[in-house]
């Protein structure tokens, strides 16, 4: 099954680490791929309270929630998936905010967070898919300086991996290798595709594939490796793939010999079944909030392409709390060092230089 939409973590990124457009990757690839991919970035999760609540909000971060009322509209499904809802959405993008806002030469200034939420108000879901809001929250790192998050870094991009520090660089234009898999490491206007190189997303009619010319997210590549629209539930399915926006699917071109219709992915809730095949009856189905990273295997379950084919949705770990490669952390957080943390360049700076 192809994907219409490899949103790797761009509810998460886009704001949080430093570029409004930043991590809605499109890429068409198998669909439990696709699933998976969702919550590469970061490991969503229930909002619960815990150690990062008791930050007070750094000034203008709570203009970081205008991505949550952009991805609202323009990708529906993925929010729910990850944050559970809107109001969710926010807090933790604020929390993110807060804790970049904090490090040392970090662009995330009260200017940069309202002409960013000006920029998202006016933004196209085009713009948004296709990493073309112009946000600027650059830094005063050089490259190669020890940083924590985008923000701290003049080029834009904090080359960390899934590690606590990276090193700052500039983000690499068309054609050039983005082996982080983050749109964030790619300049305006490109996403990174599934073979980990800055491309423009494909638009409908234009050439596709599933490893180096992604379609826009909404669309799907066709077996004529051509971009073409997604259909709503219950309509006839023009091929294979996953569009995580509305969260709608097909397994397979609809034929006279054999039917296919277009099918909502479900959402469950902690306690609840998920995976490929969770239950007689029942769709595909990700966790919400926790999307696949919460979904966890059943015993006599496999993996396929990343996700169970049974499992059950779990809680999230709390920010401060234990946590192992098994866990997932809430939205933003990662396992880091063995505890969820939202990454910061506060942890990074005894070994960050300045520039100049």
């Amino acid at each position: 099954m192809k994907n219409t939409t490899r949103f790797v973590s761009f509810a998460l990124l886009s704001v949080t680490l430093g570029s409004c457009g930043g991590s809605s990757s499109p890429a068409p690839t198998d669909a439990a791929t696709a699933l998976s991919d969702a919550n590469l970035a970061a490991e969503a999760g229930a909002p619960t309270r815990g150690a990062a609540d008791a930050l007070t909000a750094a000034p203008g971060c709570e203009h970081a929630a205008a991505l949550c009322t952009k991805l609202n509209q323009c990708a529906p499904y993925l929010l729910a998936a990850t944050y559970g809802d809107v109001a969710a959405c926010a807090d933790r993008l604020t929390k993110a905010c807060t804790a970049q806002a904090f490090s040392d030469g970090s662009g995330m200034t009260q200017a940069n967070l309202l002409a960013c939420e000006s920029s998202l108000t006016n933004a196209t879901c085009d713009d948004v898919f296709s990493n073309s809001v112009p946000c600027n929250f650059n830094g005063t790192f050089a490259s190669g300086a020890t940083c924590g998050n985008n923000s701290q870094c003049a080029g834009g991009f904090c080359n960390r991996a899934s590690a606590l520090c990276g090193v700052c660089a500039d983000k690499a234009g068309a054609g050039a290798t983005c082996a982080s898999g983050s749109n964030d490491e790619c300049q305006s206007g490109l996403v990174c595709s599934p073979g980990k190189t800055c491309v423009a997303p494909a638009r409908v009619g234009a050439a596709c594939d599933d490893n180096t010319h992604p379609c826009m997210a909404g669309l799907f590549c066709t077996a004529a490796k051509t971009c073409a629209l997604t259909v709503a539930v219950g309509e006839d399915c023009p091929g294979s793939y996953l569009n995580l926006a509305d969260g709608t699917y097909c397994w397979a071109k609809s034929t006279a010999t054999s039917p296919q219709i277009a099918t909502q992915l479900g959402t469950a809730i902690p306690g609840s079944p998920c995976g490929l095949a969770p239950a007689a009856g029942q769709p595909a189905t990700l966790c919400a909030p926790g999307g696949v990273s919460a979904c966890g295997l059943s015993v006599g379950a496999i993996q396929l392409f990343g996700l169970p084919t049974k499992g059950t949705c779990m809680n999230a770990i709390l920010d401060g709390a234990p946590c192992s490669g098994t866990d997932f952390c809430q939205p933003g957080a990662q396992c880091i060092n063995n505890l969820c943390a939202i990454p910061s360049g506060k942890n990074c700076k005894a070994m960050a230089l300045p520039q100049g």
